[in-house]
């Protein structure tokens, strides 16, 4: 979440491996950061991007780390460290409001329901099989599979049923 902020926070325009979309809600691009945000910065957002994405195996790894994890370039460090605890902040937020809605019960258990599903489909209880789903508060109905077992998906794509069943349901079929 912490470098998803800086990224849109400077207005970085790297090419990743995955294009994702800017933070909802959005993130103020601001005038500050302008003269930090040189190429270089964006170039070394990627590699760390790509990095991290395909390491990720839990909450203490890659996505909310802190900015040790942002090794790789001085650019991007010092872009971090300018704006490490608004970022903070705004990924603190958007953890609580998620939190809170799986304790009102607004958040279901789609990959449960969608393997129930996949076991009817198949005609057979499923395989044992571990999926990371990484869900981020990213613009639009998109989602990404990093490898065999994980996927990143937006808020958006998790939150609508039926395009989230349609998305995921090939791969849960996969391994299963």
């Amino acid at each position: 979440m912490i470098g998803l902020f800086v990224r849109d926070a400077a207005g970085l325009r790297p090419r990743a491996g995955m294009d994702v979309p800017p933070l909802v809600p959005s993130v103020e691009t601001r005038a500050s950061l302008a003269p930090l945000a040189v190429p270089e910065a964006s170039v070394q957002w990627a590699r760390w991007w790509d990095r991290a994405v395909t390491r990720h195996e839990g909450p203490d790894r890659g996505f909310l780390a802190p900015e040790s994890r942002f090794g790789g370039g001085e650019e991007l460090g010092v872009l971090v460290r300018e704006c490490f605890d608004d970022a903070v902040r705004w990924s603190s937020v958007w953890g609580r409001e998620y939190a809170e809605a799986m304790m009102r019960g607004d958040r279901r258990d789609h990959e449960g329901d969608l393997v129930r599903a996949a076991e009817t489909e198949l005609g057979r209880k499923a395989r044992p099989f571990e999926l990371h789903v990484l869900e981020l508060p990213v613009a639009g109905a998109v989602g990404w599979r990093v490898s065999e077992r994980h996927v990143v998906v937006s808020r958006s794509l998790r939150e609508d049923a039926a395009a989230y069943r349609r998305w995921l349901t090939p791969v849960i079929c996969e391994l299963a």
